[in-house]
């Protein structure tokens, strides 16, 4: 059976995504820079206006310094991890009012990503290696 394709609804759907964009701001947080450039590229020309942070205190800092539509945050950095930095701001009561979403190519345990997802302000776990189109579906929700 032939999939037909609708033109007109592929280029709406790219209109939604480009105005959409124009209005989230992302944050990256991960230590490889190959990972923030790509991801940096990619929502770019999507539209999006894109922040990368390869350190992750310094990722931190600027999750306390802007509001952002969205935080990209590894599991596994040096010095603190994603998991860390979620552990600080919901100490400083300030997790619930963000929306992060962690990718990691650790295989974390079901009870530790449970326990994440029921985080206020953690949304989503990605496993990496990701699609890029796949990620842009899952934080755009």
């Amino acid at each position: 059976m032939e999939t037909k394709v609708d033109n007109n609804q592929t280029r709406q759907q790219a209109k939604t995504v480009k105005a959409i964009g124009q209005h989230m701001k992302i944050l990256v947080i991960d230590d490889n820079e190959q990972t923030t450039t790509m991801l940096s590229k990619f929502f770019n020309a999507k539209g999006f206006e894109i922040t990368t942070a390869n350190d992750p205190i310094e990722g931190l800092h600027l999750i306390r310094q802007e509001k952002f539509g969205v935080i990209l945050l590894d599991v596994m950095m040096p010095v603190i991890g994603g998991i860390g930095i979620i552990e600080i701001l919901a100490g400083e009561d300030t997790l619930k009012d963000q929306n992060v979403f962690i990718f990691t190519g650790a295989n974390l345990p079901e009870v530790q990503v449970k326990n994440l997802l029921r985080r206020d302000g953690v949304n989503g776990i990605v496993k990496k290696p990701f699609e890029l189109d796949n990620l842009l579906t899952t934080i755009l929700g």
